[in-house]
């Protein structure tokens, strides 16, 4: 029963924003390490993240970055065989960090804490990491790097022993839980799908344009995805129009923000995205100056 459970948080939508890492290893199953530092991730904080998780720019300022943790960090990955709640999330943070250093991508298998409790407890009404944690009576603060990935260790920790089972390989052969390998490079899927708003939403010119070149919608092209909680996607889209922005329906290389509700936000930083949110990171990527907008930043920035 050895493995590492890892965590990572984010300062923004980027998964080369590492700002905190949480390491716990195990070993015959119990923990019999952790280790937890900030990362300055010489990137913006997005506000929607720092409400999350409470880090600012301010506290990594003294961190070292992810490249001058690296070699610490690399032989609790390499080798191993590494747990994370949402897994596809946290590796993908580890390997666009590393990819980002120009070093070699480190080589373990992997399985995710969320897909062990939901084969191990299918009847819970979610499988989210407060939940699981709240049922095996695990006090944890949520979104603390280390308290997350010492969550996921006892959820692992738990399942093997509710299975009577030894090893991670052992209980994945069992119950059908699929332990995926560092080398492997095909995508995970999207998890959420395009709502119908999504696809009604027509292209928005301006009608009655606020005559400000310097507002920062001016002259922009503006994708909404998500439901937003303060007004319609329809309504933000208009006031957006109003301010010279032109608002469309799909992202692409003239797209300059990508607009996500709250909840579809808060979704994304756990590493659930819908395609066009997947779409504006590969152009933010390959270099295209896009800048994806959390519902409050959008709020606030229409009323500039």
């Amino acid at each position: 029963m050895d493995f590492v459970a890892i965590d990572f948080e984010t300062a923004n939508s980027l998964r080369t924003s590492a700002c905190s890492v949480g390491i716990v290893v195990v070993r015959n199953g119990e923990i019999i390490e952790e280790v937890q530092t900030l990362i300055n991730p010489l990137s913006e904080f997005n506000y929607y993240n720092t409400k999350i998780h409470g880090i600012t720019d301010y506290m990594v300022q003294d961190a070292p970055t992810f490249q001058e943790f690296w070699p610490q960090l690399k032989p609790y990955i390499d080798q191993q065989t590494i747990i994370a709640h949402n897994a596809s999330f946290d590796i993908g943070v580890l390997k666009e960090s590393v990819n980002r250093c120009y070093e070699e991508q480190p080589q373990f298998q992997y399985a995710c804490s969320y897909r062990i409790a939901k084969k191990i407890w299918p009847d819970l009404y979610n499988h989210k990491l407060s939940t699981v944690a709240n049922y095996l009576s695990i006090q944890f603060k949520h979104h603390d790097a280390l308290e997350d990935a010492r969550a996921a260790a006892l959820i692992t920790i738990e399942a093997m022993k509710k299975t009577r089972t030894s090893s991670l390989k052992e209980m994945s052969l069992l119950h059908k839980i699929k332990v995926n390998s560092s080398l492997d490079t095909k995508k995970a899927p999207s998890r959420v799908k395009k709502s119908k708003e999504d696809m009604a939403l027509p292209f928005i010119v301006p009608d009655n344009i606020e005559k400000n070149t310097r507002h920062p919608f001016y002259g922009a092209n503006i994708v909404f995805t998500g439901k937003m909680d303060s007004m319609t996607r329809s309504n933000a889209a208009k006031y957006a129009a109003d301010r010279g922005a032109t608002c469309k329906g799909a992202v692409d290389i003239d797209t300059n923000f990508l607009v996500v509700g709250d909840q579809a936000l808060m979704k994304y930083v756990e590493g659930v995205k819908s395609s066009k949110m997947q779409k504006a990171e590969d152009l933010i990527q390959k270099g295209i100056p896009l800048e994806i907008v959390g519902e409050q930043d959008f709020l606030r920035l229409v009323k500039h």
